[in-house]
């Protein structure tokens, strides 16, 4: 395994090692899972997917990947409950953010930003009743999950360019159940006949650094000893994972440990050992001197190692304002400083990016003129 050390300046762009070995590479955009204590909420005021203008920038600047988060309360409403009955007016509202980017060769991960909780996003990340929980009267079922999965694959059956990111941060309950849901969730999408790639989460907030660790004191068996379980019999999945690098890797503080990329060394040879992938679909860090050194060790690191396929990073969006991880082009505190100096002189060397191609963990599918526009079938 190699562990590369790079060199860092403070004044200009970062500089990079050899051998990048990335897949996806980008930006989340969040926003659609904004003002979650108003439901259904107001399209432009409370929620926003994304800004155009925005996605237009990044995909010019060379990623090939924007996440965009929803809200289950909004796309599924509790009148009907958690299911394959939608909101339609806010589905085509996150539709047309899909397309807005995957008709330009982008791949668009659909985030479900729900923590696998559903009937009350009020406090996000704790509020509302556990997917699944059979003790909670209140809960939404692992079928009903499932049949909602069924329903919003179905809708993008056709769209190669989509990635299914089937729930944000799972925490504080039996890693089981989480297995049992996510399995329930593939095996959905995979009779509603959606071939693309499938980003599976695990406990203690899909974090990477304790991918083998208890994370509760309840039944949270390290993610390492449940999820080997997962079965996709299409083989297209990849598991899901976040890093945050503040010291409680919460993303919630400007300081950087230097931690990474150390922390990421024991879950990358599990992911080895296991013939697995990984995307980390969320990280984040303040924007100075030991942040931009932390951000470009990750990287490097995960260039240099093939079990990781790609990243998107926390975040873009139209409604941060002065959030201090936002690297929002012309808006965003970050977008002059870690955007310039680490993200993209890192996503220069990656290019051309894969722009086509059914969305999978393996290499292959990459872009060739004329592509955009394709079909699966379905």
């Amino acid at each position: 395994m190699f562990f590369g050390k790079v060199s860092w300046v403070l004044t200009g762009a970062m500089v990079m090692g050899s051998g990048a070995d990335i897949i996806y590479a980008g930006v989340n955009s969040a926003g659609g899972e904004f003002a979650q204590q108003n439901l259904p909420g107001a399209f432009g005021i409370d929620y926003q997917f994304v800004n155009e203008t925005a996605i237009d920038f990044f995909l010019k600047a060379g990623v090939n990947t924007i996440r965009i988060p929803f809200l289950l309360e909004r796309m599924c409403p509790l009148a009907t409950g958690l299911g394959p009955t939608f909101n339609e007016t806010y589905f085509t509202e996150f539709q047309s953010a899909v397309k807005h980017i995957t008709a330009q060769g982008g791949y668009a991960i659909l985030d479900a930003h729900n923590y696998m909780r559903y009937n009350d996003p009020s406090s996000q990340p704790s509020s509302g009743s556990i997917i699944g929980n059979t003790s909670d009267p209140k809960a939404a079922t692992t079928a009903s999950l499932a049949a909602f999965w069924g329903e919003l694959s179905k809708r993008f059956i056709t769209n190669p360019n989509v990635i299914f990111g089937i729930m944000n941060e799972p925490h504080d309950m039996p890693t089981q159940l989480i297995l049992d849901n996510d399995q329930a969730i593939i095996d959905s999408i995979r009779k509603a006949g959606a071939q693309q790639l499938i980003l599976v989460p695990g406990n203690g907030f899909t974090g990477a650094q304790k991918w083998l660790n208890t994370t509760c004191s309840q039944n949270c068996t390290p993610n390492a000893e449940i999820l080997t379980a997962i079965h996709d019999p299409n083989n297209n999945f990849a598991f899901d994972m976040h890093l945050y690098f503040d010291n409680d890797t919460s993303g919630t503080h400007p300081d950087c440990t230097l931690s990474a990329p150390t922390n990421l060394h024991p879950v990358t040879a599990w992911l080895r050992e296991n013939k697995y992938s990984a995307l980390l679909s969320e990280f984040g860090a303040g924007a100075n001197p030991t942040c931009f050194r932390t951000l470009n060790d990750t990287l490097t690191f995960m260039e240099t190692n093939r079990e990781c396929i790609g990243w998107t990073y926390w975040s873009a969006g139209p409604l941060w304002g002065d959030y201090f991880l936002s690297v929002e082009p012309g808006v965003g505190v970050q977008s002059n400083t870690t955007w310039l100096q680490v993200l993209e002189p890192h996503v220069g060397r990656y290019a051309p990016m894969r722009r086509c191609g059914v969305s999978g963990r393996g290499w292959g599918g990459e872009w060739v003129e004329g592509c955009l526009g394709v079909k699966l079938s379905g």
